[in-house]
């Protein structure tokens, strides 16, 4: 698809939701303009008791009225059509884009795929909540200097019950990564993960077993480490492999956690964010940049964690 045909298909997808938008709004005025002139008909009168009240029904019954109005309007015309340009834009730009910034070799991306559900519960590198409300899509698969990896967005949920009342709470939203170590890459016995700690809060006893404290106090408050062998631990987080952890954190902007696991390390970033989905607000010229930054995050933490942590390569970048 040409660059013409998926800038159509943008527009159309943001004049629909204009159009959404727009009705809502007309019908919002039109019923606070009926509910007004209804309770001047009825002779009511404002006083300081029946003020709330009053305001509640000129403004909060036809804000609700409007809002599921712009939802029955979004889902029926809107959302097809930006689910066919976000696909169309995805299917066109995310490998070809990602391929031209060199180092990347076999790439494959399944926009409908990601990571299982057990991969990443065996994983431990975040909390998985309910089997019923986890998501993983966008998956991202290829080497990047020499380094295999995959790529996906996550979401993991529980159902949080407060009395009667139940609803759905997010634990993690963000990126997950899986970079398979070389062979002459140090690797782990047993699971060892390190925490930021406000991400930490939400694991719920998914740790392994041996509490450890490394020999940098401005690390061990930031981060929180758990290993299932203290001196295989020691022996990978040496100081210059510290250094880095902090440096990819930084750079990621968001919590951050990481698990080793065997030859596997599994690198977590709570964004909040899917990291390839099209925007109707932006020209399509100009997405290509948010394509690239993603994939940029992707390349430190390669880099950063693995290929200059170990000494496997020289550095690519500042």
């Amino acid at each position: 698809m040409s660059e013409k045909e998926m800038e159509q298909l943008r527009l159309r997808a943001r004049k629909l939701d204009r159009i959404a938008i727009a009705v809502s709004a007309a019908a919002f005025v039109v019923l606070v303009s009926a509910t007004v002139r209804l309770a001047v008909a009825a002779g009511e009168k404002v006083t300081t008791s029946n003020l709330a009240s009053l305001a509640g029904g000129v403004f909060l019954l036809p804000l609700l009225l409007a809002v599921g109005l712009y939802a029955l309007l979004y889902f029926g015309m809107v959302h097809g059509a930006y689910q066919k340009f976000n696909l169309a834009f995805k299917q066109t730009y995310v490998v070809d884009t990602i391929r031209a910034m060199g180092g990347f070799e076999d790439l494959r991306y399944a926009p409908g795929k990601g990571f299982s559900y057990n991969e990443v519960w065996d994983s431990c590198v975040v909390a998985t909540g309910d089997a019923k409300y986890y998501g993983s899509e966008d998956l991202l698969t290829g080497v990047y200097r020499g380094l295999p990896f995959a790529c996906g967005d996550v979401v993991t949920k529980y159902l949080k019950r407060s009395g009667k009342k139940t609803r759905e709470e997010t634990i993690f939203c963000g990126q997950i990564m899986r970079f398979s170590l070389p062979q002459e890459a140090k690797w782990s016995f047993g699971h060892l993960q390190i925490f930021e700690k406000e991400l930490l809060s939400d694991l719920k006893g998914r740790t392994a077993p041996h509490r450890v404290q490394v020999e940098n106090e401005a690390f061990n408050r930031r981060f929180q480490v758990f290993a299932a062998d203290e001196h295989n631990a020691f022996y990978l987080l040496t100081p210059q492999m510290l250094e880095q952890i902090v440096r990819f954190a930084d750079a990621a902007g968001s919590q951050t956690a990481m698990a080793f696991v065997g030859r596997s390390l599994y690198v977590a970033v709570n964004n909040d964010r899917s990291v390839f989905e099209a925007s109707v607000k932006k020209p399509v010229a100009g997405q290509r940049q948010d394509i690239r930054a993603e994939a940029e995050l992707l390349c430190r933490a390669g880099e950063l964690l693995v290929l200059e942590a170990d000494g496997l390569s020289q550095p690519a970048r500042n």
